[in-house]
This record gives structure tokens, sequence and C-alpha cells, in this order.
């Protein structure tokens, strides 16, 4: 009995496509495999590369996100209705700032850090920072580790401290390159300050003595908390965060 058989011939171009898909799909598999057998090699911390490929950083972005997400839902929650401008959340700078936090998700692991991510999204939205460049608070907190940011949140930035005459501040060198970023940003401002010199009533006296002081004990460099930096803060953290300012 005959059986009739019915052929499918592809056409050229049909047949041309499948086959440059079919190609394509080889080489990036050979590439995974090339890469994962790279890594496999390297002394004691082929396994955990591995793992961080395999899945490991997905997860990872993903728990960052649900605490980034938590944080904002607990910031809008104490702000209120009456604090809150809902029509925010549907404008193209909402979406830019939300994109811009979610980009440093893989490179951001301190919980602290995350929260003020998530303080900064609800604060975006808090009626009280209309008028501020969210967008320019945005991409400062993306670009401060977390140490420069608790350095400006140091009580001897703010206030009158860092400003009395009898008061001189001496800073760590590894304090002074945070102070200096932050500098740079505009959120600390420096000043160079004389120390005081006892005034005898007598101008030419005064005058030597100044001069001498001069040669003996050259002005300090002072730095304080800007305008700018102060706003910062309260965008980015909680009120009982923002350390108070110091009166003397």
């Amino acid at each position: 009995m005959a059986c009739n058989r019915i052929l499918t011939v592809k056409l050229p171009d049909e047949l041309e496509t499948e086959l440059r898909l079919y190609k394509q799909g080889s080489e990036t598999a050979i590439q995974e495999i090339a890469v994962r057998t790279a890594l496999a090699t390297i002394p004691f911390a082929g396994s955990a590369l591995l793992e961080i490929f395999n899945g490991l950083a997905q997860r990872r972005a993903q728990e960052r996100l649900n605490d980034l997400f938590g944080q904002m839902r607990s910031r809008l929650n104490l702000l209120g209705e009456e604090k809150v401008d809902r029509d925010y959340f549907h404008s193209a700078e909402f979406q830019s700032l939300l994109f811009l936090l979610i980009d440093k998700l893989h490179t951001t692991h301190d919980a602290e850090r995350l929260r003020m991510f998530g303080n900064a999204l609800g604060n975006a939205a808090n009626v009280d920072f209309k008028s501020d460049d969210k967008e320019q608070y945005v991409r400062v907190l993306r670009d401060l580790s977390l140490g420069d940011l608790k350095i400006l949140n140091d009580e001897k930035l703010k206030g009158w401290l860092p400003h009395l005459p009898h008061v001189n501040i001496d800073y760590a060198p590894e304090i002074l390159v945070s102070i200096y970023r932050l500098q740079a940003m505009g959120l600390v401002i420096a000043k160079l300050r004389q120390k005081g010199v006892f005034r005898t009533g007598d101008a030419t006296q005064d005058i030597q003595n100044v001069m001498s002081n001069l040669s003996t004990q050259p002005p300090v460099m002072t730095f304080y908390l800007s305008g700018f930096g102060t706003n910062f803060l309260r965008f980015i953290l909680p009120e009982d965060q923002v350390r108070q300012t110091p009166t003397a």
C-alpha cells in the first residue's frame, strides 16, 4: 500500500533565517560555557562567582527593590494625604528619579542607604519639596557613600559650632576626603578663619599684633553645612534621623 508523504519545503529566505538564528543561539551557548569554565578555574572565588551569575545577583536586586519600595511606602504613610501630590507620581520627572535609583540597586548593599533611597522617592511627592530640584538631590545621593552621608549629618558641620572663634575642629585625613567631596557637590561650605587677636585700643599695636599672629598662627579652614546640604538631608532622611542643630 502506497503511503503518500507531504514534504514541506522551506523557502530560501525562511531557511536562511532559521539557520542564522540557530547559529546565533549556538554562539551564545558556547560563550556562556566559556565564561563559566573560566570562572570555575578562579581559585577560592570561582564557585561564588558562578553562584552570582546563576541568579544570586538577580535575587539580591529583587530583595533590594522590595526594601526600597517598603521604605517608600512607610514614608508616604507618615506624610499623609495632605502632604502628598498624587499627580507627581504620573510625571516624567518621577519616572526619571525612580530609574536613577533602581539603576544603583546592583551596587548598593547598605540597608541604611536603601532606606534613604526609599525616603527620597517618598519625599519626591512631598509638597514641601515641590519647588526643589529633586533630580539634583537624587543624583547627589547616588554618588555619595554611606560614610559621606554620615559625615554630612554630623553635628560638627551644623549651627554655630563651626563658627565659634574658640572652637577648632581637626578632621582626620580620611574624613577630609569626604568633606572635600561634599564641598565639591555644594553640600558643605569651606572658609578660612583667622584666630582671634586681643585688641589693645592702640591702632598701631593692634596692627602689629595682627601681623605677628598671621606669622605664628596661620588661618584655619572651617567647614559648615550649606543651605543646599540642609535641604538635601531633609529630603533623604526621616525627621528623627536629621540630627538637631547645635546652638553653642
